[in-house]
């Protein structure tokens, strides 16, 4: 009689783990990307959904090892902590923010959608199995044509926009602000095994979609981009540490680069550079303000309660020095720099398209005004998620060659 032993992958327990987790990745990189396309907001429904299913796959598996232990290590990186003193701050900062209402309830969103960005990439599985892998530049390339068609038609309609997609984008410029950073690690993803001509040909169409949204301020992101991309390649890990110095140079001297045009100028500033001039004014009057800032939400809120000038900054940079002050953007630095250094560790292949995206992703930062937006927090935790599912992808898959000689040589013995 023959008796057929249980392979370890037919265990039910495993295959069920093995299959909602595809499914929360399908539905994280396929479907999140190509449903706000149409309809805007489902990206707010749809992350819950893919975290729950992630941790599913997590709670249900086999494996004996600590199941939190993956979170716990991504808790505890350099970075992650950087963004937890953020959000510490964030939250004590909400005692003596001029708003009473409106900032918490930001608050409250913006920290959900980090507990779920925490959960997804947490229990993702320690190595992405090369079918989850396709499935990110599956899902980009989708949304690139998908975005490219629908900007397209959009064009030729003339359609006119309302007040809110003015100050908030519409669904096309939403959509192509998240794919212009989450194009990066889709493309590391192809690279990582040894498809160039395919992660180029990625690149490009994505970059053709994202200028056809319509995304303000995508264009110089993309550029940004790319020049961090060749400078890096081949020697990243040189590249990010001088890109994060940089970073943290641009973030915590951007006052100071304010306050001088403020004094030198005045009212002569260039018009191009008179939000520099009112941050400047806003600097120059702010005294304990500028180390600890206004409280959380009170840029946002300032500007559109009609306190802060019209002409005032709407980038995140800004945002973190006007509601945090020093002690915020110290932080936001630090979260930076550490986040290059990491990536710069990573394998040749893969780490000039991740340093381009955080790059990317810093551009948008520094010009906004979309980082300023919630669907846009979301979307950047969406590319977060990203990172860590192509990171865990850094493996060989492929089985060791068998020596020419091994059928001779079995033969003989």
């Amino acid at each position: 009689m023959t008796f057929h032993t249980r392979r370890a992958n037919e265990v039910p327990a495993e295959e069920a783990s093995r299959l909602l987790t595809r499914i929360g990745v399908f539905l994280l990189f396929v479907i999140s990307l190509l449903a706000p396309i149409l309809a805007g907001q489902t990206i707010y429904i749809l992350l819950p959904i893919g975290a729950a299913l992630l941790l599913a796959g997590a709670a249900v598996s086999p494996v004996t090892r600590e199941k939190t232990q993956s979170l716990r290590g991504l808790l505890l990186s350099s970075p992650v902590l950087a963004g937890l003193f953020l959000v510490g701050l964030a939250a004590l900062s909400l005692t003596w923010t001029p708003f009473p209402e409106g900032p918490a309830e930001r608050f409250w969103k913006n920290t959900g959608t980090l507990a779920l960005v925490a959960i997804a990439a947490g229990f993702l599985p320690k190595r992405t199995r090369i079918c989850d892998l396709n499935l990110l530049p599956i899902g980009v390339a989708a949304a690139a044509v998908l975005l490219g068609g629908a900007a397209s038609v959009n064009l030729f309609m003339h359609k006119a926009l309302t007040v809110e997609e003015i100050i908030d984008g519409n669904a096309l410029a939403r959509s192509g602000v998240g794919l212009a950073l989450i194009m990066w690690p889709a493309a590391g993803a192809l690279a990582l095994r040894g498809r160039w001509y395919l992660a180029g040909a990625l690149t490009l169409v994505s970059m053709a979609a994202c200028l056809l949204s319509g995304a303000s301020n995508v264009a110089p992101a993309l550029l940004a981009g790319a020049a961090t991309f060749a400078i890096s390649f081949g020697r990243s890990r040189l590249a990010a540490e001088r890109l994060g110095s940089f970073a943290a140079i641009v973030i915590m001297l951007a006052p100071i680069v304010a306050l001088l045009t403020h004094f030198a100028l005045g009212a002569h500033t260039p018009e191009f550079a008179r939000s520099l001039d009112v941050w400047g004014s806003i600097v120059a009057n702010g005294g304990v303000r500028t180390l600890i800032g206004h409280g959380f939400g009170s840029a946002l809120y300032g500007l559109f309660g009609g306190y802060l000038d019209p002409q005032t900054p709407r980038s995140l940079v800004f945002q973190i020095w006007f509601d945090l002050g020093a002690l915020g953007a110290g932080a936001f630095a630090v979260m930076a720099t550490k986040a290059f250094l990491r990536i710069g560790g990573l394998r040749p292949a893969l780490a000039p398209f991740l340093l381009a995206g955080l790059v990317s992703g810093l551009v948008i930062c520094l010009l906004g005004p979309a980082a300023e937006q919630l669907w846009a927090f979301t979307l950047a935790g969406l590319d977060a998620i990203a990172y860590v599912l192509v990171i865990r992808g850094q493996f060989r898959k492929k089985r060791p060659r068998v020596p020419s000689t091994w059928d001779t040589d079995e033969k003989n013995g």
